[in-house]
């Protein structure tokens, strides 16, 4: 999308314009009992307004800078970190249970991000080679340029 519309802000507001609508008619579906849609006009209200279009937006926002700066593969191999980030704060600041199996997922993603990186890593390695071969290989062709070769006869 941002190849093809460029203007990081409009379309950080379309998607969370499309998100809070896909949101809220989901809720509206889900949640029949209309009072527990009453925030009233207090700090709750703007705590949660706040919240909501502030770290989605910034959150969007950052993501396709990130794309555009790295590409595709470095957001999709660090979202899942979110959920492990998630894992470790909500043990230290809210008091909750860490589970094992919480832990043993954790250690994949990390295991996970470790081996896509390290191939990353490798694959770019083995293509700077390629790169300095083939400078070599055009070196090698514009110091030759001045002495003449002999014609190519192809016979098919």
């Amino acid at each position: 999308m941002s190849v093809e519309f460029p203007y990081l802000y409009s379309s950080t507001a379309l998607m969370c314009l499309m998100g809070s609508i896909q949101g809220a008619l989901y809720a509206v579906c889900t949640v029949g009992d209309w009072n527990q849609w009453k925030l009233g006009w207090n700090v709750r209200l703007l705590a949660v307004a706040f919240v909501g279009i502030m770290g989605s937006s910034l959150f969007v926002f950052l993501v396709s800078w990130a794309v555009r700066l790295k590409g595709p593969l470095y957001i999709a191999i660090f979202n899942p970190l979110g959920l492990v980030l998630v894992a470790v704060v909500g043990s230290l600041l809210h008091d909750e249970k860490l589970h094992l199996g919480s832990i043993i997922g954790g250690l994949m993603i990390i295991c996970g991000v470790y081996m896509v990186l390290w191939g990353r890593a490798k694959v770019m390695k083995q293509q700077t080679q390629v790169d300095e071969e083939s400078n070599e290989i055009v070196e090698d062709e514009q110091e030759h340029e001045g002495t003449e070769t002999p014609p190519v006869i192809i016979l098919d």
